[in-house]
């Protein structure tokens, strides 16, 4: 959704709480196809044995297939879909993984290039042949590129396990709630305290970087935290169940892999994903980042209204 950003040294502190945002300046490159397993720091599902569909691959135009590569833009800086390992170089997260699988049934070596988010769409069809940026579903950018559905999110609430202080979702009033600073979350209770809540304002813990949040909360400092419904199951993951959900997530949106509108690579990449669903692989990648729901049990082609 892109509401949050992490830096290195903010994904390797949630990596330090299973044992107990900042914005891309500059463009730089990473091999996808390099993350197949997990060691130190980094995590990755293994992709390895996907084999090549010859029948999906041949749907790729010659200007995708002439140099064996698939380019695709992202912005690196928004745990857990996208973000750099504690070597501050390797990429890695859920939609490297995604790309990484897609290359695999397509046959083609897979290069994620790190650039600004508002760059990405842009530059699909010139600078990139796909994007793959927890890029949210509107009809603006619907129209601008197409938007092939792999994940839904949403504002969700999380507490400590068992929920010892009886927070309750639908009377967050007076609660002492974190949030990362500048999120869609932050700007809802600032909202919120404005009207419900003038009474008896949430109480707002804003952090700049989301593992500081998930530490507090995990430490029973705060009654609950709000955040993307990824960065809650990759929280609860690295916690060791530490935290957990509560409530159903609000104000849910799709995420979807952009392609040149109307180009026979949306096609492909529409068959390449319908295989990774039937093959339980798609699922496979999300479980790595502990999130089982909103997970796409089909493909959606620009389901904006």
């Amino acid at each position: 959704m892109k509401t949050l950003k992490f830096t290195a040294a903010a994904a390797a502190l949630l990596f330090t709480l299973g044992a107990c945002g900042s914005d891309a300046g500059t463009s730089s490159t990473t091999d996808a196809t390099d993350a197949v397993a997990t060691s130190g720091d980094v995590r990755a599902t293994d992709v390895s044995h996907i084999e090549k569909v010859d029948d999906i691959a041949a749907l790729l135009p010659e200007s995708v297939t002439k140099d064996g590569k698939l380019t695709i833009g992202t912005n690196a800086f928004y745990a857990p879909a996208e973000f750099y390992a504690e070597d501050g170089t390797t990429m890695q997260g859920f939609d490297v993984d995604l790309a990484n699988a897609l290359g695999k049934v397509l046959g083609l070596e897979v290069t994620m290039e790190n650039a600004e988010f508002a760059a990405v769409i842009p530059g699909i069809g010139k600078t990139y042949e796909a994007g793959i940026a927890a890029i949210s579903v509107n009809p603006e950018r619907q129209e601008a590129v197409d938007l092939t559905q792999y994940y839904e999110a949403g504002l969700q609430w999380a507490v400590p396990s068992g929920n010892p202080k009886k927070f309750d979702p639908a009377d967050v009033c007076g609660k002492v709630v974190g949030v990362q600073t500048g999120t869609a979350q932050d700007e809802y209770l600032t909202e919120l305290n404005t009207t419900n809540c003038k009474d008896k304002p949430v109480q707002i813990q804003r952090q700049s970087e989301q593992p500081r949040i998930s530490l507090e909360l995990a430490q029973g400092q705060l009654d609950a935290m709000f955040a993307d419904t990824p960065v809650i199951d990759f929280a609860i993951l690295q916690t060791n169940k530490q935290i957990e959900k509560i409530g159903k997530p609000i104000d849910v949106v799709g995420l979807a892999i952009a392609t040149p509108k109307g180009d026979p690579t949306t096609e492909a990449i529409d068959k390449a994903l319908q295989h990774l669903i039937d093959t339980g692989e798609l699922a496979k990648i999300f479980e790595t980042w502990g999130i089982k729901d909103g997970v796409a049990t089909s493909v959606a082609l620009n389901p904006a209204k």
